[in-house]
This record gives C-alpha cells, sequence and structure tokens, in this order.
C-alpha cells in the first residue's frame, strides 16, 4: 500500500495545456497524448498528438456541438491542427512557437502563437508561471493580436491547480475579453482528470471538464 501511494504521489506530467492557454511545454519523444474535453456551450473534443526528438509537438483534434444532449451533432467542418516547436529550454526557462487553429468554445483558435515560461521549485511545491501572444488570422470579428498568461502549481505530484487570463484585445465584439479561469488537475500515472470553472468576472460562470492519458511508446 505505501508504494501504492508514493508512486502515486510522484506520478507528474508536465501538462501542455492549460486550460484554453498553450503553455511552453513539450512530450518527450514517441510520448503520445490522448485527450477529451468537455466545453460548456456544449461542445465535445477529442485531441491526439505525438511528441517528436522532444522538441516538436504534432496533434490533430475534432469536435462538434450537441453531441452529448438532444437533436442532430453539429461536427466542425475540418480538424484542427496543433504544431509546435521549441526555440530553447533549460531546467528553468522554455519556449515554445506553434500554430493550433482549434476553437475554443465559439471562440477562433490560438492560430500563429508563442509563449515562454519560468519555472520555480519550493520544496514539494513546482510553479510554472508563463505568457505569450498570438495572431489570429480569421476573418469573424477575432482577427488580430491577443496576449494571455497562466500560472501552475503542482502539489506533491498528482494535484495542480492552473489560473490563466486572456486579454481578448482580438475581439471586436467584445465577447471574449478579460476571461479569467480557474481549474484543478488530478492524474495517477499516464490517466488524469481536470475541473474548470471559466469566465470568473463575467457572472456567467462556464463549467469544463478534461480527461487525458499520456504514455511513452
Amino acid at each position: 500500500m505505501i508504494i501504492i501511494l508514493l508512486s502515486f504521489i510522484a506520478s507528474y506530467n508536465q501538462p501542455i495545456w492549460g486550460i484554453d492557454n498553450p503553455l511552453p511545454v513539450l512530450l518527450n519523444h514517441g510520448e503520445v497524448y490522448i485527450h477529451f474535453r468537455d466545453e460548456p456551450v456544449p461542445k465535445v473534443r477529442a485531441k491526439l498528438g505525438v511528441g517528436i526528438w522532444n522538441s516538436i509537438i504534432l496533434g490533430v483534434s475534432y469536435g462538434g456541438d450537441n453531441l452529448v444532449s438532444y437533436g442532430d451533432v453539429d461536427w466542425e467542418d475540418q480538424p484542427s491542427l496543433d504544431l509546435r516547436m521549441r526555440l530553447f529550454g533549460s531546467e528553468w526557462v522554455e519556449s515554445v512557437v506553434g500554430f493550433n487553429n482549434e476553437p475554443i468554445e465559439n471562440f477562433s483558435g490560438k492560430d500563429l502563437f508563442i509563449t515562454a515560461g519560468f519555472r520555480l521549485y519550493v520544496g514539494s511545491f513546482r510553479v510554472l508561471l508563463c505568457g505569450g501572444g498570438n495572431y489570429n488570422f480569421t476573418e469573424n470579428g477575432e482577427k488580430g493580436v491577443d496576449i494571455f498568461a497562466n500560472t501552475v502549481l503542482n502539489i506533491n505530484g498528482p494535484h495542480s491547480i492552473h489560473a490563466e487570463y486572456i486579454l481578448g484585445a482580438n475581439d471586436d465584439n467584445d465577447n471574449s475579453k478579460n476571461r479569467f479561469n480557474i481549474g484543478y488537475r488530478i492524474q495517477s500515472g499516464a490517466l488524469g482528470v481536470e475541473f474548470d470553472i471559466k469566465n470568473i468576472f463575467s457572472g456567467d460562470l462556464g463549467r469544463q471538464i478534461q480527461i487525458f492519458y499520456r504514455e511513452n511508446f
């Protein structure tokens, strides 16, 4: 029992994605990432990604509205791409550039983005502080430059608390400005689940569940 408990406490995979924002973290070479997300709108999305040479992530995702509900499913027109490459990295600092056109709820994806982060280690706590910017190419009122920030606090291995902010500077319709989200993630080995509360300052809270699996092959 003690061995099982210690194994559970020690298990920790750095998240590559926050709640809605990409993090400056990549998969190891040959590591596979399977991810399901049930969004508040409601939309369900599945993602599959793989790490290449410890420096690249190549992933695809696909989803649809009304999948877990009544009525017809409104599938997305095409799959979305998640491509990331490390710019530089060390034990403390890391930066990633990439492209991700995966829609977030009813908002457009990040498209071209760059993010950088700094890691702190304080006893049994691991802290990732990061921020980034992106340029959206779509012509739906969200074209242009935006910025975002994330904090991830890991506690004793399996427990993580996420907080993130999205400015929404490129939203001409003011629908996605100043979004603040928080989440709690727990994992055991390769399997984990995350519970998110979204748009806290809007007065209309959204609830989201993410399930993920990571394994080396």
